[in-house]
């Protein structure tokens, strides 16, 4: 207020020089023009001060109905899967239609990932995941609409949950009523499921391995459950106990002998006593008699160290130690560096948190200058899309950005060599072209990688928190070390995944470097898989890369071979094709699921059949209106426009009278 008024007296001065002793107008007119060049002067002194003018605007918001639609293709696989593929779709559609004259309509699809439609159903996305996870679709959804006007969440889903928590478990204090519709059969038929398996993918040769194997039985009380482990068709275990109950569950633990090295097919099979109800699932796991060691040494012990020691697999061995003391460096593999600088002669990981000095001194490939501000930086990680040295679940990809900041002083970097970054930087939810994951060649063509930044145990605790698993936090650094761990003289590599499902696409990429270590893709490199799938590569900028669409499952051998300047490359390796039969071991509709996370939700359950006593429901909920919300916010006066017609308007209204009385 004190601005205004200051403001007016600045106008009324000036303007007293020009009017209040002036004699060549009547006193009306001089108060007039007198007031008019006040307004217009305190008005543009106003304009230098430039303060924030306070606004409040009234909004009133509808009620949103969020539709959480399931996208597992275990709604499909059931009797009722015609329905589901042609007629729901156009059902969902018209149940769309008529929510959208009350309501605001948005549409989430769920399997393993959670995908925001907006307001259109695509009929095309729908029933094509293998897992289904409803626990992580009502997180996504209380985060996404936080304080937002949600009347009611509409879940269609069958209520068969494979990955995630239980959703029913923590859903009292959930902050939106759930209508859920229960989909699929709802018919409970003697049935013995495989509801999951646990193993590691790649084991020590000739050891025991740990593998847990969970089986359900539905209506097959008093008869017995048989589990039986088969490996390359020979069966090695052997379980069987009775079936308590209607609704059975049992977990086994198997300990099994991993044989040679290569890759094993392992058979799970579950039945009843009189082998009337088969299930099976097949994994396949890869045996290696290479056991690599790490070194980390550490300035100081940090959590850091153990989690990423808990995303190696059983074949590395781990050793800790806060100094550089090492008597033989030849019993070591890798080297990785926590917060500690040394110039290394093995390939290394190198985590940098601080002392910026001496990492500069211990190495020539990357330089880091200390910022102007002495200050700590929250730096988050993305995914750089022009990545190729391996692949990561594209899942992973689009999560990373959410995770947890790495802490890293305020500096600037600098790579003297060419890198690779994995993971690029976003500060204050700014996009960087900075990296926080690199890796580059010494000239003495050993590995590095470098992640700028401490804390990364954040990242594992945070995944367990939504997913209940590591997976991606241990893919990214396993990928890593191995990366680092592959041979630095091998001059064609080929890069893929260990196992692919036989619902996905296949694709591998490769690179091939000339003695000088310099990528080329001039010759065409050839690929033949099992001796009867023959492929050419496509070239990219300097590597190479094919898609080779989707295998029926089993195990590939493949080699790669091209020649180039006289000299012949060749590559060989081993992948699998898993069929994943998890949506399909268990079909029939969880329906106290659904009705519980209704009933504790303050919603209402009903059948896909339901559908006209849902609108009815839903229309006659007292707590579904709408809202008025006051918004307020602050602009700069210069930004109001009004005012610069209306200084315009008065300076044009006080040259007329002045022209018209002479002065002009």
């Amino acid at each position: 207020m004190w601005l205004v008024l200051i403001a007016l007296a600045i106008g009324a001065v000036y303007a007293s020089l020009l009017y209040l002793f002036s004699k060549k107008y009547g006193r009306g007119l001089t108060i007039l023009l007198f007031a008019l060049r006040t307004v217009v002067v305190a008005t543009v002194v106003m304009l230098f001060i430039n303060p924030y003018i306070k606004q409040r605007t009234y909004k009133i918001e509808q009620p949103i109905i969020v539709l959480a639609q399931d996208n597992s293709e275990s709604i499909i696989l059931t009797k009722d899967s015609v329905f589901y593929k042609t007629k729901y779709p156009k059902l969902i559609d018209s149940l769309t239609e008529v929510f959208g004259k009350n309501y605001d309509v948005e549409i989430i699809l769920f399997g393993s990932d959670v995908t925001d439609l907006g307001r259109h159903f695509e009929r095309n996305d729908v029933f094509k995941e293998q897992y289904s996870n409803i626990t992580e679709a009502l997180t996504t959804i209380s985060r996404q609409f936080y304080k937002r006007n949600v009347g009611a969440v509409l879940l269609l889903s069958d209520g068969i949950v494979n990955q995630g928590i239980n959703p029913e478990l923590n859903i009292e204090n959930y902050p939106f009523p759930i209508y859920t519709v229960t989909l699929g059969d709802t018919v409970a038929y003697p049935s013995m499921t495989i509801k999951e398996v646990r193993y590691n993918k790649t084991v020590q040769a000739n050891m025991l391995f740990p593998l847990r194997v969970t089986a359900n039985a539905t209506n097959f009380k008093g008869s017995d459950m048989n589990v039986v482990v088969k490996m390359d068709g020979a069966e090695v275990e052997n379980m069987v106990v009775p079936v308590t109950s209607n609704r059975f569950s049992k977990t086994f633990d198997f300990n099994i002998d991993s044989g040679d090295e290569g890759t094993k097919q392992i058979d799970i099979i579950c039945t009843d006593a009189a082998r009337h109800v088969p299930t099976s699932r097949r994994i396949f796991i890869n045996v290696t008699d290479k056991k690599y060691r790490v070194l980390c040494i550490a300035g100081a012990p940090h959590p850091d160290i153990a989690a990423i020691k808990s995303a190696l697999d059983d074949h590395f061995e781990f050793d800790v130690r806060y100094d550089d003391n090492v008597d033989d460096w030849s019993r070591y593999d890798l080297v990785i560096l926590h917060n500690y600088s040394m110039r290394s002669s093995i390939p290394s990981l190198s985590i940098i948190g601080s002392d910026f000095d001496a990492f500069n001194e211990s190495q020539d490939i990357v330089k880091i200058k200390r910022g102007a501000a002495n200050t700590n930086l929250d730096v988050k990680g993305r995914f750089n899309n022009a990545f190729g040295l391996f692949t990561i679940n594209s899942g992973i990809k689009n999560e990373i950005s959410s995770y947890p900041p790495l802490a890293l002083p305020h500096c600037e970097i600098a790579f003297n060599a060419h890198h690779d970054d994995v993971l690029l930087m976003n500060i204050m939810d700014l996009e960087t072209p900075n990296p926080l994951l690199a890796f580059a060649n010494d000239n003495e063509g050993n590995k590095h990688a470098f992640m700028f930044g401490t804390g990364c145990w954040r990242w594992k605790l945070y995944e367990y928190f939504h997913h209940k698993n590591n997976e991606g936090f241990n893919e990214i650094f396993s990928k890593t070390v191995k990366y680092l761990l592959t041979e630095k003289d091998k001059e064609l590599t080929i890069n893929h995944k260990e196992s692919y499902l036989s619902t996905e696409n296949i694709s591998i990429s490769a690179e091939l470097r000339n003695p000088s270590r310099e990528l080329i893709n001039e010759p065409d490199l050839h690929i033949s898989i099992n001796n009867a799938y023959e492929y050419v590569f496509s070239k990219g900028d300097s590597n190479y890369n094919l898609n080779i669409g989707m295998l029926p499952e089993g195990i590939y051998n493949y080699r790669a071979h091209t020649s180039f300047g006289g000299a012949e490359y060749n590559a060989s390796g081993t992948f699998t094709v898993e069929s994943l039969g998890v949506e399909a071991q268990d079909l029939t509709a969880d329906i106290e699921r659904m009705r519980s996370l209704a009933s504790q939700t303050g919603g209402h359950h009903y059948y896909i059949t339901d559908i006209q006593k849902i609108i009815q429901d839903l229309n006659n909920d007292e707590r579904i209106t709408s809202v008025s919300r006051e918004e307020t916010r602050y602009d700069d006066l210069i930004n109001i426009k009004w005012l610069l017609f209306s200084i315009l308007g008065l300076i044009t209204i006080e040259w007329v009278l002045r022209k018209m009385f002479g002065i002009y």
